[in-house]
């Protein structure tokens, strides 16, 4: 499987997906067969739940940006349940949708619903999480899933001074996200190309000794369904058996803020006088207070507005007839998927003004300052 290709910058989202004038009617192509009137229109968006607050953001956006288009749009959340995800593609595609935004639970499993909403002449986005092992998807947007991971990896390296001299050995303890979820994947593999050299050194050691034997092993220690409780369960039963006696937990790469915020709780449980190194992703408001109140450390900020708005021009351009080209391409198991990869943003105490109240993507009272 490919790997993704260099991520453009948030500033040249304009550029990832270039409509072009001519008109197609493949699927593959991008283009509409038939110019419809905005009102005409049906998209559906089916989001894997609402327990995590990024997926109500994420389908509240996304659905106020394609209704300011004009088009007909319906927001459905699947509640974690892969079964009814499916159900839910299915009945939109039945009901005529000309486009299908997908963010998946499990990308496998979604690929038969997929491939019913093609049959029926849906146009197929994923949204955030590639659908794989599927001719049935035309276009995926996200953003640059290695890099996320680089991130966290790269904060707990500078955090913990070993390129200033420090030796260690510090005891980092690693979590990925969803063995499900194709994107977890990717996320590991950022972070595992930073993280590797100082474990194969023993500049970091893993007292769990819950350490993937290489990268490709990274379900065996992914959290199921990127849940909080898992995450804590997780964690508390590593900190009872291997960090009872007061050795120091100095770092945790948490692959994303629910388990970020289940390993707070943790340690919270353990009484501890201190908190370790705390990665996250998607900068949830509890998290980012927790950021700010020193129990967490850093979260990468992905702009789900970017997101969402990139999203939309790509189907209004599709609807408007226009043949998009992307400048990027994934690899889902069965073909190269144009892809717009947006750039994340590492975020910690030292810029949370900065990227994130500043640019209204969370109010300062949210964000506890």
């Amino acid at each position: 499987m490919k790997k993704l290709t260099k991520a453009v910058g948030a500033i040249a989202v304009a550029a990832m997906l270039i409509p072009l004038s001519a008109c197609g009617n493949s699927r593959g192509g991008g283009g509409s067969s038939e110019h419809k009137d905005s009102s005409q229109v049906s998209i559906g968006i089916s989001m894997p739940e609402q327990q995590l607050e990024r997926w109500q953001i994420d389908g509240d956006n996304l659905k106020k940006q394609l209704e300011q288009y004009g088009y007909k749009v319906t927001l459905q959340f699947a509640d974690g349940k892969t079964d009814l995800q499916s159900s839910q593609i299915q009945n939109m595609a039945n009901q005529g949708a000309d486009y299908i935004v997908i963010a998946s639970i499990d990308g496998t499993a979604t690929g038969a619903a997929a491939e019913q909403a093609a049959a029926n002449g849906s146009k197929v986005i994923a949204y955030d999480r590639l659908i794989m092992n599927t001719d049935a998807v035309d276009y995926y947007t996200t953003f640059s899933l290695t890099d996320v991971g680089k991130m966290q990896g790269q904060y707990i390296v500078d955090k913990l001074g070993v390129k200033e001299g420090k030796k260690g050995p510090f005891n980092v303890e690693l979590m990925s996200g969803s063995p499900t979820d194709n994107n977890a994947k990717y996320y590991y593999e950022g972070a595992w190309s930073v993280l590797e050299p100082y474990f194969k050194s023993g500049v970091f050691q893993a007292k769990s000794g819950k350490l993937p034997s290489s990268v490709k092993d990274w379900q065996s220690i992914g959290i199921d369904n990127w849940d909080r409780q898992k995450g804590q369960a997780e964690m508390e039963n590593r900190i009872n058996s291997f960090y009872h006696d007061g050795t120091k937990l100095d770092a945790v790469l948490a692959p994303n803020d629910a388990i970020a915020l289940g390993t707070v709780n943790a340690v919270e449980g353990a009484g501890w006088n201190y908190f370790p190194i705390i990665t996250g992703q998607d900068a949830e408001k509890a998290n980012v207070q927790a950021i700010v109140q020193g129990k967490q450390s850093m979260t990468v900020y992905k702009d789900t507005r970017l997101l969402a708005k990139t999203t939309a021009q790509l189907i209004k351009d599709l609807a408007d007839g226009k043949t998009v080209k992307a400048k990027d391409k994934f690899n889902n198991g069965n073909k190269d998927v144009s892809s717009a990869l947006l750039t994340p943003v590492s975020v910690d105490k030292s810029n949370i003004e900065k990227e994130l109240v500043d640019s209204g993507y969370i109010s300062a009272a949210d964000a506890g300052l």
